[in-house]
């Protein structure tokens, strides 16, 4: 009978890791992201939103709910030294993916505690508490994502990078999609309308519970994923930090994606408190639009953008992503026509774009902090850097726009369009992301990616790919019946 190792037989890794010890530790990486995916799926969306909304959390209080994992990640500063002094990547980074998942349980059990059994008074502590806990579980993240990041850049090879991790998160989907729609029907289930504000309390603990526990699994089998051991850093620590800064590639890159961060900081929640308290639409409904259907848009788009950053570059991909999320920024403003419709599209178009900008991006900052062909590394500094640039942008962004949230709470205009409801502040904030996520673009071009190819070439290869497959897929149907067709003919002609 097969035992599991131990930890400490899997706690190093030779130098170079090749063959069978390299599929076994990128399966390792691939089956805790199954995990993981039911555990970021089955607590984002409705849940948190209907969590948030129900101990009393107001305009501003959202905008600073959704900066508050930007301003954790200030924290990936200090972790980046501290990860580059002591080369003890894994053991960081486990210790603060623990303390991520486990927080999960204070957020869901202190606030509801303090609410039903202090009273109304007490909803200001409720809050006060969930907004630290929230923060303190980001922080973890924060702390474990650069020397993650920095790990897996010398677990995964170069030439796969970008299909592997593309195909990484597909697989991610298939248990992220019925996480996310068991949320949507507990909710539906227990917290229809007219349900008690204990009852909703109650129902998103038990989800943030369950996904917690879950989500803990995806840590644990990171203990059975070689580590390739760093050499310390040497350098003073200020000289390390400022390193990444003389990098101008590195520079134009940082200010692109913190102008991006700060256009769609607070997007996720402002959507999902729109479609609630402004369409009506159930739990479910906000599930499909906010992680279904853009999951199941990832599913069909994934693997081709993996395989167009690797035969294409970083930088194409980024641009024909970033192009493709300004009028889908915009498009979020036509919703208060009243049709749900147009949510499932502009959800599943802005998953499409986005995605590439995500691979993309997560693939330049593994190249900068990896180990290059020379057997430079580096190190996560470059990653700290980018983190803390960016999610300072979408820190400001957050608090930005909830003030304006709440400063036009009872705002409305008339468009004088017949088919549209008149506007909110809700279609004030997504008019001016799209402007934002625009003016995102121009740094882009200042960016140099020798290796890449021109643009246009990129995406007449995700053109023609993504018709191929939704060709195939819609006449997939056809080619059954012929097939089958074509069986019961020859079966016909033997019996003749």
């Amino acid at each position: 009978m097969s035992q599991v190792p131990a930890l400490s037989q899997v706690s190093s890794a030779p130098a170079d890791l090749k063959g069978p010890p390299l599929r076994r530790a990128m399966s390792y990486v691939t089956i805790a992201w199954l995990f993981g995916a039911f555990w970021m799926h089955a607590q984002a969306g409705a849940p948190l939103t209907m969590f948030a909304k129900t101990l009393g959390l107001s305009n501003f209080e959202f905008g600073l709910l959704a900066a508050m994992p930007f301003m954790a990640a200030l924290l990936s500063l200090p972790a980046s030294v501290l990860i580059d002094r002591t080369g003890h990547r894994k053991g960081i980074f486990m210790v603060a993916l623990y303390l991520n998942r486990l927080l999960w349980i204070p957020i869901a059990l202190v606030p509801m505690w303090i609410v039903l059994y202090g009273g109304e008074n007490h909803a200001p502590w409720a809050i006060f508490a969930f907004l630290a806990f929230f923060f303190l579980m980001h922080a973890g993240q924060c702390v474990g994502g650069p020397a993650w990041i920095s790990w897996m850049a010398d677990v995964i090879p170069d030439r796969v990078r970008g299909r592997y991790f593309a195909r990484r998160r597909q697989l991610g989907i298939f248990t992220g999609i019925p996480a996310a729609l068991l949320a949507g029907w507990a909710l539906d289930r227990y917290c229809g309308h007219g349900q008690s504000e204990r009852t909703i309390l109650i129902t998103c603990s038990v989800i943030f519970i369950v996904a917690a526990a879950v989500g803990l699994v995806d840590v644990f089998l990171f203990h059975f994923v070689p580590h390739r051991p760093v050499m310390k850093a040497k350098q003073p620590v200020i000289q390390m930090l400022l390193h990444p800064l003389k990098n101008r590639r590195f520079v134009w890159f940082s200010a692109c994606t913190a102008i991006l961060w700060f256009a769609v900081a607070g997007q996720g929640q402002f959507v999902s408190k729109f479609l609630i308290d402004h369409l009506k639409i159930s739990s479910t409904q906000v599930q499909m639009i906010v992680l279904v259907v853009p999951l199941l848009t990832q599913l069909v788009v994934l693997p081709i953008w993996g395989r167009a950053i690797d035969r294409y570059g970083k930088k194409p991909a980024m641009m024909t992503g970033m192009l493709g999320i300004v009028p889908v920024g915009a498009g979020w403003c036509l919703m208060n026509s009243g049709h749900v419709w147009p949510g499932y599209l502009l959800a599943s178009c802005g998953a499409a774009f986005w995605t590439g900008v995500e691979v993309a991006n997560f693939n330049m900052v593994l190249e900068l902090s990896g180990t290059d062909a020379d057997g430079n590394h580096g190190g996560t500094a470059y990653v700290a850097i980018n983190l803390v640039i960016v999610n300072i942008a979408g820190m400001a962004g957050g608090i930005f726009y909830g003030s304006i949230a709440e400063a036009l709470t009872d705002f409305q205009w008339v468009s004088g369009i017949a088919w549209l409801a008149p506007m909110s502040f809700y279609e004030v904030l997504f008019a001016v992301s799209a402007v934002l996520r625009l003016a995102a673009f121009l740094p882009l071009l200042r960016v140099h990616e020798p290796e890449a190819r021109p643009t246009f070439d990129l995406m007449r290869f995700m053109a023609g790919n993504l018709y191929n497959n939704v060709a195939g897929a819609v006449l997939l149907p056809v080619r059954l019946i012929r097939r089958d067709t074509g069986e019961d003919e020859a079966e016909s002609s033997k019996h003749e």
